[in-house]
């Protein structure tokens, strides 16, 4: 019975090692998890060194520093606020659980490497190691992983009784178990070792290594085209806007069958075109789109190379994976669990991909489905109805349930499955009489030629907006549209280079690159408005502000009249960028404060809406946005503001529901392309289609951003809250200001004031004004302005706009100071900053830094002084405000749940969200807040609390 397990192991050695070190890669990564709280100051090496400990004394401090370190997921609740806390002792138990499987399988593979060592022979007539070695060192093992599982049974019952406050075990009962399975695992470490040195093996292992780098570097640059595809494919999975994308597309079925039909021509074209431009030569162009193509051969009769065709099969698998798996990572993200949520999605990718590896190279699929050399036809189309049926259940029989998040887990597996029939699919097509009757090429090619063509339509904004008019989901497969464009052009091209002998690709691009550079053209110039016989005629700050306050004098004296002992509050507000949910979040904070104060105005005469308090607003990016916006609506209700309830937290997420981001992305991957490779500027870059986008949804919604900024204050009814849009000029290194007002350099050093060097009778949209400040790193390109200036976010140095709202206070209180001698009512004012950062505020867990790299380090610190001085300008104001008896605010969104379920949305940086984003963002508005609560306290008014 031995001899035969021996015979079976030393046959299918390979395959079996492999599966167990990629099951070995799965259960490590589980290990792995939180690991940053279990590595302290007395436990460098983590796990280890608690296990190796013998003394009580240092076993007390391991479990204290244990018990300190932590990460928290701050979440609040309308009563209290309710901290959910992981601590070092938590991540020790879920690495301990994940250990027993950590066990079985190195336990496997040392017994596997046991056994076939014993099968090698030194010589004809004589073994390596003996039958009865085999049997000790199997012993051996056996007994380490027995000593592993007495040790983990230690740690269990240890933190048990810490946690329960009793008394602890010796740390003896742990470190002398886990000594003598290390020593164990040592020796035998050694003689395995020391048997492969004497056999030559460390040799043939490099050798092996250095051919499979050559091999993987010469496919790698042979399919460059597909590979660097599949690449900026997983690279874009992790980012939180796409991440974000992915709930967009579970809440629409149609959205859901677009993604997945995009998602398989993809991939079935990154499986058929290694084939066209390996044989290149050897292939007519109307093959090149017809077929039949093959790879390259050595002779015509030989066989063809299994390297090649697996690679091929693998890249098409993976173009099944890699949207399989960003949707697992949207879902750790969201903290949706789902049955492998311990693993990291991207070792899942790693696992599977490897796993495919193994089952092309030996030929599995054909042992399953193949009898005497032919496919089993009735085994294969079982196989396909079975692997059909659940997307079929999934995708049409559970109602509305399939649009429920946690059922982003079987749309995942939908591509998982797609993965496997393509597998078995392509596998079999050669010998299957069925399958090779199905000509796949001109199919594959003539939808990606579709695709290509889709792809130019949607640079056409009158056909994408008919596609997305009631839609915002769409994001996903036009890129992916994209990305099929792009590869059968590219490869096209590699393709004919093969065929002349001159490399097309090289030569385009190089084109490109001197065209671009070397014209000058007005293609990403700002849109300014020019009207015949238009004058803005801007007040200087410091006379609209002479004139803010004499407006507001007897509003001053019937407030402290009504409200003895307190100040009129007068608020400079400031927002921070951060994309459409910066734009979101300031538009709810402050619509809100105005729909509380409206409330509270029926019970106090004296007072008004809340903007009519606020100065000023500050705004960087999509701060900028929210801030715009506000200004736009309260023009159209500038004599009635009551009627201005557009952004009220349950009306406002109608006009972030249309799609703000598709037309951007297609115009970045087309026409923006085109038109900046050749030098012409033809028609709207994508950042002047952006503006168009906004101002025809919120159109809809009677908010006019086609306004200009001299139109919107020009009634000087001071109703409206000044507006200043902070951007950035990238060839001065200076901010820039667009405002409705004349500045004074003296108050605003070293900045470009917009408004100012434009010319009559030109002026700036709202809508430009909004994304000149929300500049987009790459979304949106830089934006020109008289051959001088480029203007990017305004985020690019200071974030928050609280330095421009500190200059516009100090030129407010000297204005004030001037205005007290007359009259001392202005006097009775109290400035209040109010800042609004829309980012969650993340506990930062206690633990060692890791090492940087040197090379990283300048860069680093270059891009997170940007970070150092957004907090500074912040800490200015608060300090300011401290010092002068000032208030200050600062309200940001935090890690609250939805209802219903545990789902903890991401607050995506970009220019769509998801409806849950949304709510989240909404739900932080109207739950009791301590912030809310004291910017309502400057007007003697408190909140019924809810139950």
């Amino acid at each position: 019975m031995f001899r035969r397990l021996q015979y079976r192991v030393n046959v299918h050695f390979q395959p079996i090692f492999l599966l167990l070190l990629i099951s070995l890669l799965v259960i490590a990564s589980m290990t792995r998890k939180d690991h940053y709280l279990v590595v302290t100051k007395y436990t460098p090496s983590g796990v280890i060194d608690w296990e190796l400990n013998m003394s009580n004394a240092h076993r007390d401090s391991i479990l204290k520093e244990w018990h300190a370190g932590f990460k928290k997921t701050q979440t609040y609740t309308s009563n209290a606020y309710q901290p959910q806390t992981v601590t070092g002792i938590e991540a020790v138990i879920l690495h301990n659980r994940a250990d027993y499987g950590f066990i079985v399988n190195y336990t496997l593979i040392l017994l596997i490497l046991i056994i076939r060592l014993g099968c090698q022979k030194a010589h004809p007539r004589k073994s390596v190691i003996s039958q009865p070695i085999v049997l000790i060192l199997g012993f051996v093992t056996i007994l380490a992983a027995l000593m592993d599982v007495v040790v983990n049974l230690g740690t269990s019952r240890m933190l048990h009784h810490f946690r329960l406050h009793k008394p602890l075990p010796d740390a003896w009962t742990i470190g002398l178990f886990a000594w003598t399975k290390y020593v164990l695992l040592f020796i035998i470490a050694v003689k395995l070792l020391y048997e492969s040195f004497k056999l030559g093996k460390p040799r043939l292992w490099l050798e092996f290594t250095s051919v499979w780098l050559g091999g993987l570097r010469f496919y790698a640059w042979r399919f460059r085209i597909v590979l660097m595809v599949l690449v900026v494919f997983l690279m874009g999975i992790f980012s939180n806007q796409v991440q974000d994308l992915f709930f967009s597309i579970n809440t629409s079925r149609v959205a859901s069958f677009c993604f997945l039909l995009s998602t398989t021509l993809l991939s079935l074209l990154c499986w058929h075109l290694p084939k066209a431009i390996d044989n290149a030569r050897n292939t007519s162009y109307r093959r090149f789109f017809m077929g039949p193509l093959d790879f390259s051969k050595v002779r015509p009769t030989a066989r063809r190379p299994s390297e090649k065709v697996n690679t091929a099969r693998l890249f098409g698998a993976a173009g099944f994976l890699i949207p399989a798996i960003g949707i697992l990572q949207a879902m750790t993200t969201y903290h949706i669990g789902y049955k492998l949520s311990g693993i990291p999605p991207i070792i899942i990718l790693v696992a599977v991909l490897a796993f495919y590896t193994v089952v092309l190279q030996y030929r599995w699929i054909d042992r399953i489905f193949k009898k005497d050399g032919q496919v089993v036809r009735a085994r294969y189309w079982f196989a396909m109805g079975v692997l059909t049926l659940p997307l079929l259940i999934w995708g049409w029989g559970y109602d509305r349930q399939n649009h429920e998040p946690y059922f982003l887990a079987y749309l995942s597996l939908d591509l998982v499955f797609l993965s496997m029939m393509f597998l078995i699919t392509v596998t079999l097509r050669t010998t299957s009489k069925a399958i090779a009757k199905w000509h796949a090429a001109p199919i594959i090619v003539f939808s990606g030629v579709l695709a290509l063509l889709f792809f130019i339509l949607c640079n056409s904004p009158s056909f994408l907006n008919n596609i997305t008019r009631n839609n915002r989901f769409f994001t996903m497969p036009v890129v992916l549209c994209a990305f099929v464009s792009y590869l059968l052009l590219f490869s096209f091209l590699q393709f004919m280079g093969k065929k002349v002998g001159l490399s097309l690709i090289t030569f385009m691009l190089v084109f490109a690159v001197y065209r671009s550079s070397s014209t000058t053209t007005v293609y990403h110039e700002a849109y300014i408005q020019k009207e015949k016989n238009y004058r803005k005629s801007l007040d200087s700050l410091d006379s609209y502000t002479e004139h803010w306050l004499n407006n507001r004098k007897q509003d001053i004296k019937d407030f402290t009249a009504s409200h003895p002992g307190k100040p009129y509050p007068v608020f400079f507000i400031n927002t921070y960028g951060g994309g459409l949910r910066s734009t979101v979040w300031t538009t709810m904070v402050i619509s809100s404060l105005d729909s509380l104060l409206r409330a509270g105005g029926q019970k106090d005469s004296s007072l008004r809406d809340f903007q009519h308090y606020v100065f000023s607003y500050s705004g960087s990016s999509g701060g900028t946005v929210g801030l715009t916006l506000l200004c736009s609506a309260r023009y159209q209700h500038e004599q009635q503001p009551k009627n201005d309830t557009a952004f009220y937290p349950s009306n406002s997420l109608a006009i972030y529901r249309n799609d703000y981001f598709t037309a951007s992305m297609a115009a970045l991957l087309g026409r923006d392309m085109l038109a900046s490779s050749l030098g012409i500027a033809p028609w709207p870059d994508r950042a002047r289609l952006m503006e168009m986008d906004w101002e025809r949804h919120t159109a809809a919604h009677h908010i006019n951003m086609r306004l200009t900024i001299g139109q919107v204050y020009r009634n000087k009814t001071y109703e409206i809250p000044l507006l200043f849009a902070n951007t950035f000029d990238v060839d001065s290194g200076k901010k820039g200001i667009i405002a409705p007002v004349l500045m004074n350099k003296l108050d605003f050093p070293s900045t470009i004031m917009l408004e100012q060097e434009i010319k009559d009778p030109g002026d700036l949209r709202l809508s430009t004004a909004a994304f000149l400040s929300a500049r987009f790193p790459y979304i949106s390109p830089s934006a020109r302005l008289d051959g001088r200036h480029h203007f990017m976010d305004g985020g690019t140095w200071d974030n928050s706009g609280a330095e421009t709202s500190l200059e516009v206070l100090t030129v407010f209180e000297r204005v004030r100071s001037k205005l007290m001698k007359e009259d001392s009512i202005f006097g009775r004012i109290q400035p209040q900053f109010f800042s609004l950062p829309n980012s969650i505020l993340a506990t930062e867990p206690i633990g060692k830094p890791g090492n940087l790299i040197e090379l990283l380090v300048p860069p680093k610190g270059l891009l997170d002084s940007r970070i150092g001085y957004t907090k500074k300008a912040d800490g200015w104001n608060y300090s300011y405000a401290q010092l002068k008896h000032y208030g200050f605010f600062q309200f940001r969104p935090t890690d609250d749940k939805l209802s219903r379920n545990t789902l903890s949305p991401v607050l995506p940086l970009g220019w769509q969200m998801s409806e849950y984003a949304m709510t989240k963002l909404r739900l932080n508005v109207s739950r009791d807040s301590s912030t809310i609560d004291h910017v309502l306290a400057c007007f003697g008014m408190t909140r019924k609390k809810k139950n």
